[in-house]
């Protein structure tokens, strides 16, 4: 049985998991001409274990790797906070999804460590629909019409 947090359960998901479940609600917009490929989702958190900073990247090649987006919650080095898209990606349903998630996060259980790598393979349709499940419990359905995040193109 997947866990799922809301306000209506204290089951718990971890922080890892519900990125995850993000990136897989977007998938065809992060990935749409191809139904192979990989999806990484590399971050870094702070000394609080909070989130500091994601960085999404894009394989249909092996070996080759495009940036889709990066998101700065805490202003680090020379990035300033928010998410932007690169190389020609753009999906503002994932923006309001991942948005909703930051916005949560501590509603969500720790990551396990503070430099990760999330690997995201071309979900299959039992996972769509798990992520569907979670995104409809976790943010009772609200995140259909969020508040736009702040992003870059």
């Amino acid at each position: 049985m997947t866990n799922i947090i809301s306000s209506r359960t204290v089951q718990m998901v971890r922080l890892d998991r519900a990125l995850e479940y993000a990136v897989i609600q977007g998938w065809d917009d992060l990935m749409p001409e191809s139904t192979s490929g990989l999806i990484h989702l590399e971050y870094q958190t702070g000394a609080d274990g909070s989130l500091d900073f994601l960085t999404i990247l894009a394989s249909t090649i092996r070996g080759h790797w495009s940036l889709i987006c990066e998101l700065w919650i805490r202003p680090l080095w020379s990035h300033a906070t928010g998410l932007s898209f690169s190389n020609g990606y753009h999906s503002e349903a994932f923006a309001c999804t991942l948005k909703s998630v930051i916005e949560h996060e501590s509603s969500f259980t720790k990551l396990p460590n503070p430099h990760g790598l999330i690997q995201i393979y071309p979900p299959t349709p039992e996972k769509r629909s798990e992520a569907k499940s979670w995104r409809a419990a976790a943010f009772d359905d609200q995140v259909s019409s969020p508040k736009k995040m702040d992003v870059a193109a």
